[in-house]
């Protein structure tokens, strides 16, 4: 994900958070104000029920950042929108078996059991984990 403007989201419940990151390069992303940007959620609400998370925000189309300057014509197409939810424990996604996967280890246990947590911004593995789509946002 280099060089892209993200918006990062979690719920647990009633309560959420939704704030603007930016993504330089492959590591994990920043908060805009890392890199002296601004935050451009002007308004949002979340929650969290069965296991399925609800996100709802509205950020600005012309922020003050200079990645997040749209014009017209990015407006009046579709936008390239990318995904990815979190690792469930015990429900690992790697492309190669980690110390966190049974079948990695000897012992079948893993050295750090709980390197996933809840709600916990981390490497989110592939295939049904992450993905992109094309939003027309006009």
């Amino acid at each position: 994900m280099s060089c892209c403007d993200v918006v990062i989201g979690a719920a647990k419940g009633r309560l959420y958070r939704i704030l603007d990151y930016w993504s330089g390069d492959i590591s994990t992303p920043r908060e805009d104000t890392f890199w002296d940007g601004t935050e451009d959620i002007m308004a949002g609400t979340g929650w969290e029920v069965n296991g399925v998370t609800t996100l709802i925000f509205r950020k600005k189309s012309h922020g003050k950042d200079i990645d997040d300057r749209w014009n017209d014509w990015h407006l009046m197409r579709p936008s390239h929108v990318i995904w990815a939810r979190g690792q469930e424990h015990g429900e690992y996604v790697h492309s190669l078996p980690s110390g966190l996967d049974s079948s990695a280890s000897a012992t079948n246990k893993p050295s750090i059991p709980l390197f996933y947590t809840q709600d916990e911004i981390k490497y989110h593995g592939f295939r049904g984990q992450r993905g992109y789509t094309e939003i027309n946002f006009m």
